[in-house]
């Protein structure tokens, strides 16, 4: 179950929102965005569709657009601060990928040393200078490895997983799903938890959660946010927000000034 101390936001430009928090576990989720990890205090065991190990203080991990992770701290909340780069603060590091290419942070974790401990240092200072996160940030990620190729043949999974993201009002009932795709509703339910870790009706609400996020940032009121992510209403949003986030959504858009 989920469980998060505390967590504030900071989004001092647009296509970098900032989350401090502390927290003991995590269940499965995901986000619509990159998301750089950056330990500050304690140790966890992380795992995700693509890795798995434990990190502790020091060292800076990272996921993908919708790679569904959790993650349990070993003993005391593990202190944290999350960063979300936008695809154009990659491009700022990695240069653009070509039209149609999918760009892939290979890299899991890069352990602690000297450009993690400036990304720390930077954070961690009384008062946070922006410019110098955003350069420790960029050193970090040109460190990383990555892959950017044209999207290959989707499994059954990747194709389904492709139909959630997609912002129209399909229907995201199993049944209704498989019809669409031609398979059986149980292989089909059964395939996607395999690869994807999050059965179908879960990946879907959090697709609409990383939809909820964008809207908040980009000043939103949350009664408005709830109908624009297709969610019943707006303690809905809050129930799955705090699945993801471990806070309610109030708790960004109070931090992020709205």
């Amino acid at each position: 179950m989920t469980r998060v101390d505390s967590m504030t936001f900071a989004l001092p430009r647009a296509d970098l929102l900032r989350a401090r928090a502390a927290a003991v576990d995590f269940d499965p989720h995901l986000h619509g965005t990159y998301s750089v990890v950056v330990v500050t205090g304690g140790s966890a065991h992380i795992r995700s569709s693509r890795w798995s190990r434990t990190v502790h203080t020091g060292d800076v991990f990272f996921f993908n657009p919708f790679e569904v992770h959790a993650g349990q701290s070993a003993g005391s909340p593990a202190q944290y601060h999350v960063l979300y780069p936008s695809e154009a603060f990659l491009d700022s590091c990695t240069g653009t990928t070509r039209p149609g290419e999918v760009r892939t942070i290979r890299t899991d974790v890069v352990t602690r040393g000297r450009t993690t401990r400036a990304l720390v240092d930077a954070l961690s200072a009384p008062v946070v200078d922006n410019a110098s996160v955003e350069e420790s940030l960029r050193q970090v990620l040109r460190e990383c490895s990555y892959d950017a190729d044209s999207p290959t043949p989707a499994s059954l999974a990747r194709t389904v997983s492709r139909l959630l993201r997609q912002n129209d009002p399909r229907s995201t009932r199993t049944d209704d799903l498989a019809r669409e795709i031609g398979v059986n509703p149980s292989h089909l339910a059964r395939s996607f938890r395999q690869t994807i870790g999050i059965p179908p009706q879960t990946y879907a609400r959090q697709v609409r959660v990383a939809r909820a996020r964008e809207l908040i940032c980009a000043g939103f009121e949350l009664d408005d946010v709830a109908q624009m992510a297709n969610f019943s209403d707006q303690p809905h949003l809050t129930r799955e927000f705090k699945k993801v986030f471990g806070v309610p959504p109030g708790a960004l858009s109070r931090g992020l000034g709205r």
